[in-house]
């Protein structure tokens, strides 16, 4: 299955999930460098969307009308990853 991040409405085009992210994580990276942090801003841009590869957000953007909370899973694994404690 292709898992999929965005369709435009316009020309239908379909942008994948590893897609959106490598190009969120540059942007990122490219405004944290300016204070030190491009590695981390990296980080951040391929975690902030992982929610989507979620079965149900797939259902969601191929028209299903289910409310799916995709934002979330990027912050549990950066914690899970960082071990940062669960009061943070």
């Amino acid at each position: 299955m292709e898992y999929i991040a965005h369709i435009d409405p316009k020309t239908g085009r379909e942008q994948s999930i590893l897609e959106h992210l490598k190009g969120t994580a540059e942007k990122s990276a490219e405004f944290a460098s300016a204070f030190g942090a491009a590695e981390s801003g990296y980080i951040c841009g391929m975690l902030h969307d992982i929610g989507k590869y979620s079965d149900k957000f797939q259902r969601r953007i191929r028209g299903s009308p289910e409310r799916v909370d995709h934002s979330t899973a990027g912050a549990i694994e950066a914690r899970q990853l960082y071990n940062v404690p669960a009061a943070f």
